[in-house]
């Protein structure tokens, strides 16, 4: 189990079955917990390495 996509789960942590948690991207707040972790500071390192290099 990869990618959980249930919009009728209204949990957003799923858990697996061998142990662990899942997102479940038919949560809008998933979502906003990928964006948040992964491309903001994907972002905030491209523009300071940018302002260091110019």
């Amino acid at each position: 189990m990869a990618l959980y996509h249930n919009p009728q789960d209204k949990r957003v942590f799923v858990p697996k079955p061998g142990g662990g948690l899942v997102l479940n991207f038919g949560h809008p707040v998933a979502w906003a917990i990928l964006v948040s972790t992964t491309i903001i500071p994907f972002v905030i390192v491209v523009v300071v390495t940018l302002a260091v290099l110019l």
